[in-house]
């Protein structure tokens, strides 16, 4: 779905209790989705929309 959108960069977010180490997925997402980020404690973005 990201791809589709042409959007700069996906975050995953809010995994699953199955999920323990959402990492080891990484190189996997990142081969359908290059710019992918997991989501953690803290992380934050600012985000600029054009107008």
């Amino acid at each position: 779905m990201a791809k589709e959108a042409e959007v700069g960069e996906l975050w995953l977010t809010h995994f699953s209790p199955s999920i323990t180490k959402p990492k080891m997925y990484l190189d996997a997402v990142r081969e359908i989705f290059p710019n992918t980020v997991i989501g953690k404690d803290r992380i934050s973005k600012e985000m600029k929309f054009e107008e």
